[in-house]
């Protein structure tokens, strides 16, 4: 009987299992736009691992196209990190995409109410991590850019093939950047509902699209968007402010022929102290999150 080989097993299985839940919690907030994935991972104590496993992977992979077959007895512990988070991430995304396809059906009102008070709370983050001087000059080309997107996105047509494979590219790029949702640039770029009413229907053709997309991100753009940030943090940051706050027009509450009107031109219920309170919560949401996220640096 082989104790030691037991408890080893053992510790494997539970160790797998708390990766899938974490993972989990990280799809929930993925699908959610403005609360960070990589945020969630540094409050559950799964980001450095992560990134760590991630980057290891990466040089694995490099390796392994270059013919070293020595280098398969490295993936075992990279991927016996990233395989159950990621289970558990895609588990978390598509539960959450569901429920809240259904929510856009009924009460849409108050589903972009909260992301609108997320919205509003990660721009408020992004600003804090910006100096004036990058912000002056950085905001206004967020918002150049944002703002005929979203204006461009309100039509309610499809988006085309490509932008769902550039949206993952990017969302990748947004995920290792701190308190930048994934979600949000798809939201941006209008393509956050399309995959939203994708991964519940299993539409394997945009999801394939996203995920390359996705791949294609991490392995030619994850190290450049690290050194871009290490370097010019300040501009990013001041730049990824003018784009969120150019995407609440395309995330405002009460929309009429898919334009933002006021409330007393919308046409049915405005439910304005209901909508309010829900976007005082969305922005509560994401403000608790990184108060947390910043005491943990703190100490």
């Amino acid at each position: 009987m082989n104790t030691d080989s037991d408890s080893t097993e053992r510790f494997s299985v539970s160790t797998a299992l708390a990766l899938v839940v974490r993972g989990s919690v990280m799809g929930v907030a993925e699908i959610l736009p403005g609360i960070s994935g990589g945020t969630v991972a540094l409050l559950l104590g799964i980001y450095e691992r992560m990134v760590v496993a991630l980057a290891d992977l990466t040089i694995a992979i490099k390796d392994l196209a270059s013919f070293k077959w020595s280098t398969l007895n490295q993936l075992q512990q990279p991927l016996g990190v990233l395989l159950p988070l990621f289970l558990g991430m895609l588990v978390g995304a598509i539960v959450t995409a569901i429920t809240l396809k259904k929510l856009l059906d009924t009460h849409a009102l108050y589903v972009f109410a909260v992301i609108f008070g997320v919205v509003v709370a990660a721009a408020c983050f992004t600003f804090r991590e910006s100096q004036w001087r990058a912000r002056i000059l950085f905001i206004p080309c967020g918002l150049l850019i944002s703002l005929p997107i979203s204006l461009l996105t309100h039509s309610g047509t499809d988006p085309h093939l490509a932008l769902i494979y550039v949206g993952g590219v990017l969302a990748f790029g947004a995920w290792i950047l701190p308190g930048i949702s994934g979600s949000l640039i798809l939201l941006i770029l209008g393509v956050w509902s399309t995959m939203l009413t994708a991964l519940v229907s299993f539409d394997l053709l945009k999801i394939g699209l996203f995920g390359f997309g996705l791949v294609s991100g991490w392995l030619v753009f994850s190290q450049p968007v690290r050194a871009l940030l290490g370097n010019h943090r300040n501009e990013i940051m001041a730049l990824f402010t003018g784009l969120l706050l150019g995407s609440l027009l395309h995330i405002w509450p009460w929309q009429l022929n898919k334009q933002p009107v006021l409330p007393h031109e919308f046409d049915g219920n405005p439910a304005i102290f209901a909508v309010s309170c829900m976007m005082v919560g969305g922005f509560l949401l994401v403000w608790i999150l990184t108060y947390v996220r910043t005491r943990q640096i703190s100490h």
